[in-house]
């Protein structure tokens, strides 16, 4: 019951402050939509390989697949397109760190980009 006074206080102190406020007329405020842009909703990806080290002359299988997307591409050349969702083996004969980058593609126009890293080591003689 002692906190009852003090909160009173408060609000009597508070209502006190803003009644001393100076109070302003609204303003009407208009304005007028020229152009809308509709920015395309990136595609979701996700691609992996299914070792990230191996040995000169050895193969791995890399898996992709997206929500979204119509094409993908980068695989192989720039121009081919392949499925949103599947897999290919891969055999990698030049040693060193190779990154396949899967650009998956929207028909709207939204484009998003996984890279599968592989790192390739020489043949041990």
């Amino acid at each position: 019951m002692k906190k009852l006074p003090f909160l009173l206080a408060i609000a009597v102190l508070a209502s006190g402050v803003f009644s001393a406020a100076p109070v302003q007329a609204a303003e009407t405020l208009s304005f007028e939509v020229t152009n809308i842009t509709i920015v395309p909703k990136p595609p979701t990806c996700y691609a992996r390989a299914s070792k990230r080290v191996i040995t000169s002359g050895d193969a791995v299988i890399i898996t992709w697949k997206s929500k979204g997307a119509e094409t993908m591409k980068g695989l192989s050349t720039a121009t081919a397109e392949w499925p949103t969702r599947g897999k290919q083996r891969v055999a990698i004969g030049v040693v060193g760190k190779h990154i396949f980058p899967l650009t998956f593609i929207t028909k709207d126009g939204g484009v998003a980009t996984c890279p599968v890293k592989v790192f390739v080591h020489p043949k041990k003689k």
